[in-house]
C-alpha cells in the first residue's frame, strides 16, 4: 500500500484527492520537485527545497509552513524506503471558483508521494540514448519548474513518435536543454560545456552536481552557449536529471555521436556521480 501526503494528512495514494477548483488542476498554477532516494536515503534535499521555495516566490505564491524534511523522510519510511523518487507539488490552492485573477488570500495545496521508478543501470547507460533535435517553442520562463508542461510533452512526443528516446531543444540556433533534462557536451577541444542559466533553461539540481564534479576533477569546463553545429560535432553529449542521472546520447537525428559509443569523459563523470549516491 503506497502512502501519499495531501494538505497535512497521510493517506493511501488511491484515496488522495484535491478539489476540482484547485488552481493547480484548473490552470497548472503550481510548482513541483522530484527528489532522488537511494537505499532509503534522500539526496540533495536542501537544493531541491531551495529551488521549490524560489519558484514559489517567482510566481508570487505563499510558502506553506511545513516540516519539509520531516515530510520527505516520513514518506520514504511509509513507503518502505529503497530506491525511489519523492514527488512534491505545491499549488496556489482551492479558490472555490474558476477565475484567472490571483486571489489576495488563499492557502496553497501541498501534495507529495513516492514513485518506485528504477534508476537507469550501467547497462542501460552503456546502450546510450537517441535524441531528436526539435525547435523550442515553450514560453519565456522555462527557469520556473512549473507543472504547466504541455509544451515539453508535445516536444518530447515529437521525438518519441519519430522513433527517438528523447528530445533536445534549440531556439534561434542555440541549444537550450532537453525536454525534461539539461544538456552537456564535450567539444572537439576537450572542453565540457553546458548552456548558461537563463529564462530558457531550468537550473537543474543534477546539472549543478555534475558541474561540481567536473570542477573537483579539474576538467576543462565552460558554461557557454552551444550552437547546433557544435552539438552535432561534439565528442560526447549527455543529458542530466534526477531520474536519468547522467545519461549519454549516442545519436542525434541521423548522426552518431562518438561513433554511436559512450565516451570516456562520461564514464568518469558517471562513476563520480554514482560514488556520491551509492
Amino acid at each position: 500500500m503506497s502512502i501519499a501526503f495531501v494538505n497535512g494528512k497521510y493517506c493511501c495514494q488511491s484515496e488522495a484527492k484535491i478539489s476540482i477548483f484547485d488552481r493547480g488542476f484548473l490552470f497548472g498554477d503550481s510548482v513541483y520537485e522530484v527528489l532522488p532516494v537511494y537505499h532509503g536515503q534522500p539526496y540533495f534535499v536542501d537544493q531541491h527545497l531551495d529551488r521549490l521555495f524560489s519558484n514559489m516566490k517567482k510566481i508570487k505564491m505563499i510558502i506553506p509552513n511545513y516540516d519539509w524534511h520531516g515530510l520527505i523522510h516520513r514518506l520514504i519510511s511509509e513507503n518502505n524506503g529503497g530506491n525511489l523518487q519523492v514527488y512534491i507539488q505545491v499549488t496556489r490552492g482551492n479558490q472555490g471558483v474558476r477565475k484567472h485573477d490571483i486571489p489576495t488570500s488563499i492557502t496553497p495545496s501541498v501534495i507529495a508521494f513516492t514513485m518506485h521508478n528504477p534508476f537507469p543501470t550501467l547497462e542501460d547507460k552503456e546502450q546510450g540514448m537517441s535524441a531528436k533535435l526539435v525547435e523550442d517553442f515553450r514560453w519565456m520562463r522555462c527557469d520556473i519548474k512549473t507543472t504547466s508542461l504541455i509544451a515539453n510533452i508535445l516536444l518530447n512526443d515529437e521525438a518519441v513518435s519519430a522513433g527517438f528516446h528523447t528530445a533536445i531543444l534549440a531556439r534561434n540556433g542555440l541549444i537550450t536543454e532537453g525536454s525534461s533534462t539539461n544538456v552537456f557536451i564535450v567539444a572537439q577541444d576537450g572542453v565540457i560545456k553546458t548552456p548558461p542559466m537563463n529564462n530558457f533553461c531550468l537550473p537543474g539540481i543534477t546539472r549543478q552536481v555534475v558541474i561540481e564534479i567536473i570542477k573537483k576533477l579539474d576538467l576543462k569546463f565552460r558554461e557557454i552557449e552551444i550552437s547546433i553545429s557544435e552539438l552535432f560535432s561534439a565528442q560526447e553529449v549527455w543529458i542530466t536529471s534526477t531520474t536519468k542521472e547522467v545519461f549519454p546520447i549516442t545519436k542525434i537525428n541521423d548522426s552518431l555521436i562518438n561513433g554511436g559509443k559512450v565516451g570516456e569523459y562520461w564514464r568518469i563523470i558517471n562513476d563520480s556521480y554514482q560514488q556520491l549516491v551509492n
